[in-house]
């Protein structure tokens, strides 16, 4: 939970669930086609920024560098620099943020708070990112992975058109970083929203079927997008997870992704590596 130590970083995520940032580090999974940038400073302009502001006026003691990116899948951390400096990274939304909003992204990660009082405040800024944020463009068919052992647009195809009358337009692709607990994201894109699957599912000993039920899953974030309920931004509204388990292998989907993230992981992830070692 945000805290003043620099022991640990702290990351808010695009959508997090349930709508605050975690008890630690979250490793995102950044590939060719979500680049990040260097941070972006008020180079064309000398105002310091809505975040700037903020710090000074609500805690003008603290040491605390404020930089602003371009950052596609995190859009607030929190972690020290190499001289154990305290940054905020911020996504660049937040230069021109209103005050409250501001106020809510600093008092976030720098005050010890209730949990629900953190989870007012992270529903703020994610709210903000989420309506004020331009999405990333849609990439070039060339830098589309559809993958070795499964092909992933044969498989959104068939499941475009069995479930969804085929109306869907997206674009979908395997991810290049291996991450233990998130098998598959839906990415906002422009014109284009973009699925990206986890690399270690591209192997033979991984079912077709857990796929297709996988890119379902993902398909459903097209048509139920995270929307604000409560005090909360909610990635799965109930909408979407009450059409999720109409699909009839919704429950062994859930009994293999254990296996997967269990017994079967360390297999699979030195799969992927040496995958990814024959392609470099």
């Amino acid at each position: 939970m945000p805290r003043s130590s620099m022991d640990e970083g702290l990351q808010l995520e695009l959508f997090p669930e349930p709508g605050e940032p975690r008890k630690s580090p979250v490793h995102v999974a950044h590939s060719p086609l979500l680049p990040t940038t260097s941070p972006i400073w008020a180079e064309e302009s000398e105002d310091p920024g809505a975040l700037q502001r903020a710090l000074v006026r609500l805690f003008p003691d603290k040491d605390v560098d404020i930089r602003y990116t371009r950052n596609r899948t995190v859009i607030l951390s929190l972690r020290p620099d190499r001289k154990g400096r305290p940054v905020l990274r911020a996504h660049q939304c937040f230069r021109t943020a209103p005050d409250e909003i501001a106020d809510a992204a600093i008092q976030l990660y720098l005050t010890h708070a209730r949990q629900a009082q953190r989870r007012r405040w992270s529903h703020v800024v994610t709210l903000f990112h989420q309506q004020t944020a331009t999405p990333p463009a849609t990439n070039a068919a060339s830098e589309l992975d559809p993958g070795v052992y499964h092909d992933l647009r044969a498989i959104f195809d068939r499941i475009n058109a069995r479930w969804f009358d085929g109306e869907l337009d997206l674009d979908i692709t395997y991810g290049d970083r291996i991450a233990r607990r998130l098998m598959g994201r839906h990415e906002r894109r422009e014109p284009r929203n973009l699925i990206v699957v986890n690399p270690v599912l591209d192997h033979t000993w991984v079912t077709e079927w857990y796929l297709e039920f996988l890119v379902f899953h993902e398909c459903l974030h097209e048509v139920f997008p995270p929307r604000p309920m409560g005090e909360r931004m909610i990635l799965h509204p109930p909408e979407l997870r009450a059409r999720e388990q109409q699909h009839p292998d919704y429950a062994r989907a859930r009994t293999y992704e254990r296996w997967l993230t269990g017994r079967g992981w360390l297999k699979l992830k030195k799969a992927a590596q040496k995958k990814a070692r024959q392609r470099a």
